[in-house]
């Protein structure tokens, strides 16, 4: 079928189809769903289980390996990750990438949880199942307060919180650092000594009253009425005023709770978590949007809500946006719509500049046609306006345009040639419709294992793939029925006089006498560019690898880690401390607000970012800055100042990455079955990263030991005191623990009672007094002697072994120049059976998107050669086309070591770009050379005459290309940088290979034709 005929033969459809296309485009953009990142499915999720003061040996060999035995039997599991420390342990699970119904999985795993529960030791808490852990928030508010308590706080906050649900668009609302209220009973021993009453027995009694059960129902006179018993406790006073029966000397005697113990309602000590903004504790609402909505809308409703919010939240309460992603969205939609709009305006004026104004307009005319149908199609398709397919729509502009351009240019040279008007257009389109479909076809199958592999990084890259599909088979399609249609109409050519020959200016005849020296001294040339290709990749080999580069987001994270064993009330301080440093305006103008989670990780504010896990010893700051600020200068300064203030604190300042691991940090992982073995080892690793000059922030995951009191029952001496080891460890529970024994009751919120030592009777363990169940309490110290011991500070196990991960950086350094500058060093560590050292962390990454991509690279490829085989019905072309992609890398090699950017993930993603562009190039060079031999020339005169007249539009489409990239690569951000540098490299010297080396490769390989006999 001749669709360049049909266009023409029916014009007023054609134009009607196009004019729907630019309505229906216009409206589709403008109520386009739009977000910053393309959606990714976070294939993750959290199994957490407790035993308050079991120390982290006990943890990992009494909690977490029976629940690893259990989850390790669930298909579809491909990770297994555990961290217990003293008291709690949390198991992270990653799903292989190919399972489909992750709901589903979830829920197996719940199953196994359940099951495995039973295995656990009684009074084990959980295990609970979390597979909301990749929920992204798209706001973060901070509630401050000053002069108001925690409980005084959590009624408003309650209330704000439901009149957010209420926003179109709201799918969940989360609270960070709200410190729950606990009601602590501290019993004075002088008085219970004196009372005669045990803490069991006060425990049982308040037990058996603070009850919550239904008293059944009675039928009165035909009604129905519920029988209710009274004692549940709604208050501090209600429960202060509980009767105690004691022991008197006229018999049994009740006396007030508060007349044996301290009853105080404060906030969590210590707490569990807790937020500061700006030096002042608050409380986080993270907020998450529903899936399928425009981020821009969303974002307008959100805080028409927070205002009304706002305006009822009692006088005091001050409400700060921390981060807004609305905002972010908003400023990257604006920057990419900029770079998008100055690439179309560069593109629009090279192609006038060599075609003239008409002919110019004429193709340009399909560049807002073909971004609108895309547009409809991507929103078919359900794929969002985000960076990724916006930087997909640039990087095609200088694509699509080729079509049009070649198509224009044929019809002209045919119109210049004489020819008849309608007839040029017709057999123009007709002739290169295959031509141009093959070689856009090549370049989408060069990009289909971005749209295949089942990586992470594969799901953020593969709108990107989708979407130049779309665009280059819209442009295509408009480019034989459009472009041809105005050109009939529009199109302004003088046919050239009698004699006259187009090809006949100096610049022309300046190429004729290159490319036939070129032609005369074949394997010169060819040698040549074999040698410079060798250099080309023996320089891509010497040049840095970066997986992805880090964001240019207008903020900043501060991971801070205190030495293993620091209460949370430590970690407190020190982030009040760092956070008011923040806040000061003097120090730090550039800073506009900063947040800090206390021994929590905060809301993901970041796809890629996942929350560090919960620790007593961790915090977790997120820092924004004002527009124009260099973010780097300001970390150093963090850097400096929490070096020479907080000695005892790690703190980490840094950019956020790209990627789901952090770039520019290497990561070296040791397993085995031996704990001991395995910090010797990672000890060694540690050195040899130290002795690298520059290298920093070394250190390990297992941390260092903390101490401990380890309690040695004589068990002769406690049989003879009636003492058994439960009574002791309850009793130690009680003084310094605390054991929650009841709760009280209030407007749907249970405060738990909490019985503990009094602070200041916590003295040495062996003064614990330990209540048997029959008998008089005996001191700790005539039953069991105390001595101090060391314990992990945290055990890691990956895939049911024991594993240490040691993580360095180096900034002058990339990660894979670190593990290459030390694998010998490393390799030279001398391991037992059994224990084994990886690369983790971006290496690691980097291997498994790549190794995805290897898997489907060589359908790709066949898929590749099949189409040129149908289309040329010529292995020897096919050789030719393929030959002549790996010289790209002359040109990307040179423009990545000129500028100084390493090779990374992205600049791939240039390299099979450039394959695309020079394939395209040598397809209609080579349809050239057929055309020409057609006309009865002979294979000489036939490749001069096709370079000759194929030299202009090539040349065109290179320069387009390579000028509309220039915006892509200065302004729109670190991530399409490394692509850009390496197709405008490969550009520049790309026209080389496809105006010298393919014209000479088609000379050499169809002149070893074997003669006739003669």
């Amino acid at each position: 079928m001749n669709i360049t005929r049909a266009a023409l033969s029916s014009s007023r459809l054609t134009i009607v189809v196009a004019l729907l296309l630019l309505v229906v485009g216009v409206f589709t953009f403008l109520d386009f769903p739009s977000q910053e990142e393309p959606s990714v499915t976070v294939r993750e999720a959290t199994v957490s289980v407790s035993f308050p003061g079991m120390p982290a040996t006990q943890v990992a060999d009494l909690l977490v390996k029976p629940l690893e035995e259990q989850l390790r039997e669930i298909a579809g599991i491909k990770r297994i990750v555990s961290s217990a420390r003293t008291g709690n342990a949390i198991i992270q699970l990653t799903a292989y990438n190919n399972v489909r119904d992750l709901p589903a999985l979830w829920l197996r795993v719940r199953a196994k949880a359940a099951d495995a529960s039973g295995a656990l030791p009684q009074g084990t808490v959980g295990p609970f199942v979390d597979d909301d852990f990749g929920r992204v928030a798209a706001a973060s508010i901070a509630i401050t307060a000053p002069g108001f308590g925690i409980s005084e706080m959590r009624g408003p906050l309650r209330a704000m919180r439901a009149q957010l649900y209420t926003v179109d668009g709201v799918e969940r609302v989360t609270m960070h650092g709200l410190q729950e209220d606990r009601v602590y009973l501290s019993f004075n021993r002088a008085r219970l000594a004196e009372a005669g009453v045990a803490p069991q027995a006060v425990i049982e009694q308040l037990q058996t009253q603070n009850i919550v059960e239904p008293g059944g129902l009675t039928a009165v006179a035909g009604l129905s009425m519920s029988l209710g018993t009274t004692g549940m406790l709604t208050s501090v006073a209600s429960l202060r005023q509980v009767p105690i029966r004691v022991k008197g000397e006229n018999g049994a005697r009740a006396v007030r709770l508060a007349d044996l113990a301290d009853v105080r309602l404060t906030p969590a000590d210590p707490p569990d978590s807790a937020a500061i903004y700006q030096g002042q504790p608050a409380v986080v609402m993270a907020v998450s949007m529903a899936a399928g909505r425009s981020m821009e809308d969303f974002g307008k409703a959100l805080r028409v809500g927070l205002d009304r919010a706002k305006a009822q939240l009692p006088v005091g309460f001050q409400l700060h946006i921390v981060t807004f992603q609305p905002d972010v969205v908003a400023r990257e939609m604006s920057k990419m719509h900029h770079v998008m709009g100055e690439t179309v305006v560069i593109v629009m004026a090279v192609v006038m500049l060599f075609l003239g104004w008409r002919t110019g307009l004429i193709v340009g005319a399909i560049v807002p046609l073909t971004i609108l149908a895309a547009l409809i199609a991507m929103r078919a398709l359900g794929v969002e306006l985000q960076t990724v397919s916006i930087a997909a729509i640039i990087l095609a502009l200088g694509l699509l345009v080729d079509n049009g351009i070649v198509i224009a240019e044929d019809i002209e040279r045919r119109l210049m040639a004489g020819e008849d008007r309608a007839h040029a257009c017709e057999e123009a389109g007709r002739t290169l419709a295959i031509p141009l479909l093959t070689s856009s076809l090549a370049i989408i199958l060069a990009f289909s294992p971005f749209f295949f592999g089942q990586t992470s990084t594969n799901e953020y890259l593969k709108s990107l793939a989708i979407v130049l599909a779309v665009t280059l088979l819209g442009s295509w399609l408009l480019s034989i029925t459009v472009t041809p249609l105005l050109c009939l109409h529009f199109a302004k050519v003088e046919p050239l006089h009698a004699g006259a020959e187009h090809y006949d200016t100096r610049f022309y005849r300046a190429y004729r006498s290159v490319i036939t020296t070129l032609l005369e001294h074949k394997l010169l040339f060819i040698a040549t560019m074999t040698v410079a290709l060798a250099g080309a990749v023996t320089v891509l080999v010497s040049i840095p690898y970066d997986f992805l580069p880090r964001s240019d987001r207008l903020q900043f994270q501060i991971p801070v880690t205190l030495q293993p064993g620091v209460d949370s009330r430590v970690t407190l301080q020190r982030v009040r401390t760092l956070s008011t440093w923040l806040g000061d305006r003097q120090a730090n103008p550039e800073v506009v607000d900063s947040i800090g989670y206390v021994a929590d990780g905060g809301p993901r504010i970041v796809l890629g970012l996942a929350p560090t896990l919960p620790a007593p010893n961790i915090a977790y700051f997120t820092v924004s800055v004002k527009p124009g600020t260099d973010v780097d200068a300001v970390i150093d300064r963090v850097r400096r100042h929490t070096l020479a203030s907080m000695p005892d604190v790690r703190a980490e300042p840094k950019r956020f990455s790209l990627g789901s691991t952090e770039s520019g940090v290497v990561a070296y992982r040791v397993t085995g079955p031996d704990q001991a073995v395995l910090q010797r080892i990672a000890a060694r690793i540690a050195d040899r990263l130290r002795n690298l000059p520059g290298t920093m922030d070394i250190h390990d995951d297992w941390e260092a030991r903390v101490p401990r009191y380890v309690i040695d029952v004589d068990q002769l001496k406690a049989r003879r005191a009636g003492v058994a080891s439960t009574d002791i460890a309850k009793a130690l529970q009680l003084r310094y623990g605390g054991a929650t024994i009841t709760g009280i009751h209030d407007d749907g919120v249970t405060v738990p009672v909490v019985l503990r030592g009094d602070a200041r009777e916590r003295g040495a363990p062996e003064d614990t007094m330990v209540y048997p169940a029959d008998g008089a309490a005996v001191p700790l110290g005539a039953v069991a002697r105390v001595t101090t011991g060391s314990e992990p500070s945290v055990i890691i196990r990956r895939d049911l072994a024991p594993a240490v991960t040691i993580t360095g950086r180096n900034p002058g350094m990339t990660a894979s120049e670190i593990a290459d500058t030390l694998a010998d060093d490393i390799a030279g560590i001398k391991l037992d059976s059994g224990y084994k050292i990886r690369l983790g962390g971006e290496l690691e990454d980097s291997a498994e998107v790549n190794q995805a991509l290897l898997g489907f690279m060589p359908h790709a490829l066949c898929a590749i050669m099949l189409l040129f085989v149908w289309q040329f019905n010529s292995l020897r072309k096919v050789v030719i086309v393929a030959s002549s992609v790996p010289f790209v890398l002359i040109g990307a090699a040179t423009a990545l070591l000129i500028t100084g950017y390493p090779f990374g993930f992205m600049a791939t993603f240039g390299l099979l770009a450039l394959a695309g562009i020079i394939v395209n190039n040598a397809v209609l060079l080579l349809e050239r050379i057929d055309a020409e031999l057609e006309t009865g020339c002979t294979r000489r005169e036939a490749v001069v005459a096709a370079a000759i007249k194929r030299f202009r539009p090539i040349l065109m489409t290179k320069l387009t290309c390579i000028v509309g990239l220039v915006p892509l690569m200065l302004f729109a951000g670190p991530l399409w940088t490394g692509m850009a540098i390496t197709m405008i490299g490969g550009l520049a010297l790309g026209t080389l290979v496809t105006l010298g080396l393919i014209p000479v490769a088609y000379d050499l390989l169809f002149s070893l034709r074997a003669k006739p006999a003669a």
